[in-house]
């Protein structure tokens, strides 16, 4: 039937999936090439429509970025609760920061965010702290409350990193930075060679020294 389809031929999808459409094109070209020198008629190629097609959801280009930057606002938290059941020990706080955080942080579309808010924080004052409020600090929340955790239990060694989590995260954050800033990603050697250091450098920060002392006599490194 005609109204099932749009003028192009194409089948006529849901307006979320459109919008969600749109917003990744979004992105990826704001990314490349920064919002000045992005078009609607990119966004719209790059999503697989006609610029009518992009209007049709968005009224500008700043409406565009505007309900983007939004989305990333409602980054999803770790989940407390899982993260803090049973024992929390260091291998637990290591697969998750040098595991699966770290990989999350690392992946283009996480890079291609932060380089956008670092890019467009002077055109929306405001976004980048609220962004890194909502997602950084509750990383950190989350983050926190496992090392306590894991500290009361006997897990992990009491210390600075313990009592400020942020410092747990940093290098990944630092990693993210870098990836940003340089016009051609890191090298999956170069990210497992710092990923490799990161874990090690939260053994060394983590787990409690008698258990240290007992690898070092045994020859044992991680």
């Amino acid at each position: 039937m005609a109204e099932q389809r749009e003028s192009s031929g194409r089948r006529r999808l849901p307006p979320e999936i459109r919008r969600t459409q749109i917003l990744d094109a979004a992105l990826a070209e704001f990314s490349e090439r920064g919002f000045a020198f992005t078009r609607i008629d990119d966004i719209a190629a790059r999503a697989g429509l006609s610029k009518g097609g992009v209007y049709t959801h968005f009224q500008s280009k700043d409406a565009v970025l505007e309900a983007l930057l939004e989305l990333l606002l409602n980054t999803p938290a770790l989940d407390e609760r899982s993260l803090t059941a049973g024992e929390v020990t260091v291998e637990r706080v290591l697969d998750l920061l040098s595991g699966e955080l770290y990989s999350w942080c690392t992946r283009e579309p996480f890079v291609a965010t932060f380089r956008l808010l670092m890019a467009e924080s002077v055109r929306l004052p405001g976004f980048v702290e609220q962004w890194r409020e909502r997602a950084e600090n509750a990383y950190v929340a989350a983050v926190g409350k496992m090392v306590k955790k894991g500290v009361m239990q006997g897990h992990l060694r009491p210390g600075a990193a313990t009592k400020t989590p942020l410092l747990l995260i940093a290098p990944i954050t630092q990693m993210c930075v870098r990836q940003a800033i340089r016009s051609e990603s890191l090298s999956q050697r170069e990210l497992k060679s710092h990923r490799t250091a990161y874990r090690g450098l939260l053994y060394e920060l983590l787990e409690p020294r008698h258990i240290q002392d007992r690898r070092s006599a045994h020859g044992v490194v991680e």
